[in-house]
């Protein structure tokens, strides 16, 4: 006998942010399977008679299953039909496999694969409150964002874990959140129970000059310790730390200073306050993610803070945009950046009249 055949596997859509579900069908039949039609005649109580093809389905039994890999997979099969299933994606960017599996009762087998992306998420960060209001009706495509907590009146002046009720997690229902905080580490535990969409973590983002090295990566570990052991773990799409690439490039800093065990991803903030000339992404963020890449060769690299000064002689910001496109460009040639937020938060960055750089912003969002 025969082994069951898929024709396809389809995913609709295809692109997915982190969260989001897809629809997947797939379209099988065994080989061996035989629909038989019979000539034959049927009358009625009167007598009256006439000819009727009877039709025999003579089908093998499949049975089909569909499956990945790739971590943060949930496959749930739809009521009602055993060929369609939900597929809900909780990763970072990259390439999730879907295998599907046909059986019938013998154990013969028939696979076939399809294919979803989780790409570069592009976004935006800005104050809290009406800025961010106005920078998500602007920009209605953010998929990734920074909140930074805010201190809650305690002994210290330092900022907490934000609320999951309020502030921007209600102002930016779309985006992936990167938290930071910089007061207590173990507040963490709590603060996730209630945690319910998927975010980036990172305690006291850009430590240099205020932590102590070991200190901090002592205090970063238990991060790595509470995530790994939390519940709701599944939402925290990765933590690490984060610097600036000032600091790695002219400062000429060591990544190592700050990584610690169990870290996934290794942030670099990215500034351009030149106002002659457009750096080239060998300069903009060449020298800093080599020095990181060398330091822990397969970490994940995040862009939580991007932003370009317009050059004096480019009066209608024609010359930023297309900066600013080439820069995301190369990021997504990248495999191993997740994201980049725009910090349309300082004069000196934020993207206004004339729109040409707005625009941009807005549409590489969307890609």
């Amino acid at each position: 006998m025969a082994a069951p055949v898929i024709r396809s596997v389809t995913a609709d859509p295809t692109v997915l942010l982190p969260g989001q579900s897809t629809t997947v069908r797939v379209d099988t039949y065994h080989p061996d399977s035989r629909l038989l039609t019979l000539s034959g005649r049927v009358s009625d109580p009167t007598g009256a008679a006439w000819d009727s093809p009877v039709r025999v389905d003579l089908s093998v039994p499949l049975t089909v299953q569909l499956g990945s890999t790739s971590p943060g997979v949930t496959v749930t099969p739809y009521p009602g039909d055993p060929t369609r299933f939900t597929v809900t994606v909780l990763g970072g960017r990259g390439t999730v496999t879907l295998t599907a599996t046909a059986r019938d009762a013998a154990g013969r087998t028939g696979t076939a694969a399809t294919t979803v992306t989780v790409p570069l998420l592009v976004g935006m960060s800005t104050e809290k409150g009406a800025p961010t209001q106005r920078a998500v009706a602007a920009y209605p495509g953010i998929r990734y964002m920074r909140d930074f907590g805010a201190d809650g009146g305690d002994a210290d002046a330092l900022p907490e874990l934000p609320p999951l009720n309020a502030g921007k997690f209600v102002d930016a229902p779309s985006a992936v959140m990167h938290v930071s905080w910089k007061d207590d580490v173990e507040q963490l535990t709590g603060w996730l129970d209630g945690l319910s969409r998927p975010i980036y973590l990172t305690w006291y983002h850009e430590p240099m000059g205020d932590v102590a090295p070991g200190t901090y990566r002592t205090t970063a570990t238990r991060v790595a310790q509470i995530v790994a052991a939390h519940r709701n773990r599944r939402w925290v799409l990765g933590h690490g730390p984060i610097v600036t690439r000032y600091w790695l490039d002219e400062g000429r800093g060591n990544p190592t200073d700050w990584g610690y065990p169990g870290m996934t991803h290794y942030g670099v903030d990215c500034y351009s306050r030149d106002t002659a000339t457009y750096w080239p992404v060998a300069r903009m963020f060449g020298v800093a993610f080599g020095k990181v890449r060398a330091a822990y060769p397969g970490i994940r690299l995040l862009v939580p803070e991007y932003g370009l000064s317009r050059t004096t002689a480019d009066t209608t910001g024609a010359g930023r945009a297309q900066a600013i496109r080439d820069h995301v460009t190369w990021l997504r040639q990248q495999n191993d950046v997740d994201a980049v937020a725009y910090w349309n938060n300082w004069a000196e960055f934020e993207l206004g009249d004339p729109p040409l750089e707005s625009t941009a912003w807005r549409n590489l969002q969307l890609v």
